[in-house]
């Protein structure tokens, strides 16, 4: 039995180093990273390791998803808008990015959570007509820039996604000619209702352009970013047609963003 014991007590301070080590990993590639503001005070790592205390160590699983919940948390937010921030917060973390849109963005400016001046967005736009929304954004130079388009194509290219992500690549280049800099990111298309994909059968193609999409940033070397767990996990986020979403959908997916941009 001792020998039992021994081997679980040293199975436990082996993983114990390894996740310190992993911190330590984490701290070093932080503080390389430019234009990245860090809290790397005595108090602040001394608050890690306490953290890391408090793991259980059972279960190699269960220590990663400490993990991640502690490096989210050092990203500036979880998931959850109920630990969220406040409109001014969010207008700070987003203060050198843009958000380029549809009607769904531009819910970030009807409902306050940011200001025109970081979202370029109209209602209807599209790839096929969006080249003086990409062109006056990329003109701000940002440092992010979020690309969110995809609902009102799916019925322009008439369920071609070939030519939408054809179209969506040039505009991504004329972009990145402008402002070289910055790096793009891209949304996918949220997910449509049942009932707005009966009314509307073209919005049942949000599967395959959103492939399309991910195919694109392999290709273009982008980041694209899956929101679509957000309204299946809260359907009650859908407006009234099944295609627009509620206020509170909002800091979901700006929480969202800056989990996968590490902001």
């Amino acid at each position: 039995m001792r020998v039992k014991k021994r081997k679980q007590v040293n199975k436990t301070y082996m993983l114990f180093i390894i996740v310190l080590l992993i911190l330590a990993v984490v701290f070093f590639f932080n503080l390389v990273r430019q234009n990245k503001t860090a809290d790397y005070s005595d108090a602040k790592i001394k608050a890690n390791v306490s953290a890391v205390a408090t793991f259980d160590y059972s279960k190699v699983t269960t220590v990663e998803e400490e993990i991640e919940k502690l490096e989210a948390t050092e990203a500036g937010g979880t998931f959850d808008p109920r630990e969220g921030l406040t409109s001014a917060q969010y207008r700070k973390i987003f203060s050198t990015s843009v958000i380029l849109g549809d009607s769904i963005t531009e819910g970030l400016v009807d409902y306050g959570y940011l200001s025109s001046d970081q979202v370029f967005c109209k209602i209807g736009a599209s790839i096929i007509n969006g080249d003086d929304l990409f062109r006056s954004a990329a003109q701000t130079y940002p440092k992010l820039a979020f690309l969110s388009f995809g609902m009102n194509d799916m019925g322009n290219y008439n369920g071609n996604a070939n030519s939408f992500i054809k179209k969506y690549k040039e505009l991504i280049r004329s972009f990145q000619k402008t402002s070289p800099d910055t790096v793009i990111l891209i949304n996918n298309i949220s997910t449509p209702s049942d009932s707005a994909i009966s009314a509307s059968p073209i919005l049942g193609n949000y599967k395959k352009f959103n492939n399309a999409l991910q195919k694109m940033c392999r290709d273009l070397d982008l980041t694209y970013i899956d929101n679509s767990r957000i309204i299946e996990e809260h359907p009650d986020l859908y407006a009234g047609d099944g295609i627009h979403v509620s206020s509170d959908y909002y800091p979901y997916w700006m929480n969202n963003m800056i989990l996968k941009a590490g902001l």
